[in-house]
């Protein structure tokens, strides 16, 4: 039997993201694209007509007051999570307030740090599965064509669904191994993270498939309703951020909404609860999970160099990605295969081929504040910081010099690599 349509839509744009590859930018506030704009402005502006007074940012607590600068929302319109127990905790947190404007409000999952190019397919895609959401008793995503790259599918969650759009077949972040399997096999998808569905719809799925953790959603719910904030947080931390693969017994995984709902959801295969997706969107997506996804997104220079914001390049620079927050300067002399990031008054400077370390050099940086320069496997090098930090890794013969909003980096002369 067809469901009655539901008017009351709410966008929720998750924001809460660390952004640890991506150092020394937060990337939810940072403009990565030089568009002027940044990503959490860019999902904002793709809302379009969506009523303002329907829309919400899930978040951090340290990031409620920047965003609030960037989007001018007012402070209702935030949910802070009350602690870090996943993404589909956070979620039901949200739900847990949004479903006093009803059980049947339909809410739209969407990602504040993704980049997204085609804004009128977007907005075409949106409008399908919210019908879905709206007409099923669906979970609705929104699936990617993906690259033919086994290694770029170790990123993402995949689905495949058939003729009609029912998910029959989901898997979280294949091995490069089973990607080249799932590309020969064709119709497969990226998951794109954002999701549609009625709160009516998710509460089914958490009790059926989670049923402890809808015992702790009720609890939470009841308190919110009573006015007990306090008591509903303190509730909240019941949940578990970890909890058992749901296909790999003996394992533990985040709690996300594709591993607690999507994935036993799709395996369970119940008839009166459906995982949906409009795949093949028209769309350019790319999650900018770390500094050569920009590849993806901006064109390169003839000499192969991506820049963005105030950086000026003197001699052979050449297949490098150089981004300056705004406010900053960047000044290359003739380095090549460099990543140089500079934000905050703190600059990020490695070779290429180290970009995997980005995250761990991040981590100790964050703990050791003391630190102005922090070296990494580097040689003969040059570096001073001067109102600002730098941290460097991998580099060999070269110059790195940082005052205040400035950063300078160049061969040192005489050195030969």
């Amino acid at each position: 039997m067809a469901l009655v349509k539901n008017s009351h839509r709410y966008a929720l744009i998750l924001a809460g993201g660390q952004s640890s590859r991506l150092f020394p930018f937060n990337k939810v506030l940072a403009d990565l694209t030089g568009s002027g704009r940044s990503l959490i402005q860019q999902a904002y502006d793709r809302l379009g007509p969506w009523p303002k007074k329907h829309i919400y940012v899930l978040t951090v607590k340290d990031m409620v007051t920047p965003i609030r600068r960037q989007l001018k929302l007012p402070a209702a319109h935030f949910f802070v999570d009350p602690a870090r127990r996943g993404t589909w905790p956070a979620i039901l947190w949200a739900m847990a307030h949004l479903r006093r404007e009803g059980p049947d409000a339909v809410l739209a999952v969407l990602t504040g740090d993704h980049v997204i190019q085609g804004s009128r397919a977007f907005s075409q895609a949106m409008r399908r599965a919210l019908r879905i959401a709206e007409d099923q008793a669906a979970i609705v995503m929104l699936g990617i064509p993906p690259k033919e790259d086994p290694e770029q599918w170790r990123g993402f969650g995949c689905l495949r669904a058939d003729a009609d759009g029912r998910v029959v077949e989901f898997r979280e972040k294949p091995s490069a191994e089973l990607a080249r399997q799932m590309i020969d096999q064709g119709g497969w998808h990226w998951n794109s993270g954002m999701f549609f569905f009625r709160i009516s719809t998710a509460e089914t799925a958490l009790e059926r498939l989670q049923p402890e953790m809808h015992r702790v959603y009720r609890a939470m719910m009841s308190a919110i309703e009573a006015g007990k904030k306090d008591e509903a947080a303190f509730i909240y931390q019941d949940f578990p951020d970890k909890i058992p693969h749901p296909l790999d017994p003996g394992h533990y995984v985040d709690n996300s909404i594709d591993y607690a709902v999507m994935t036993p959801l799709v395996s369970r295969a119940d008839a009166n609860l459906g995982a949906y997706a409009v795949c093949d969107a028209g769309f350019r997506w790319t999650d900018l999970g770390q500094w050569d996804a920009l590849k993806n997104v901006l064109k390169a220079d003839r000499r192969g160099t991506i820049r963005v914001g105030n950086v000026g390049l003197k001699g052979d620079v050449r297949d490098s990605i150089l981004v300056a927050e705004s406010g900053h300067a960047i000044e290359i002399d003739g380095a090549q295969n460099l990543i140089v990031a500079f934000a905050r008054r703190t600059a990020l400077v490695l070779t290429a081929a180290n970009l995997a370390r980005v995250k761990e050099a991040a981590q100790e940086a964050l703990k050791r504040p003391d630190r102005v320069v922090m070296e990494h496997e580097t040689q003969e090098c040059d570096i001073q910081a001067a109102g600002g930090r730098v941290i460097a890794i991998g580099l060999s013969g070269l110059r790195v010099h940082l005052k205040g909003r400035r950063l300078v980096v160049s061969m040192k002369r005489g050195f030969i690599r």
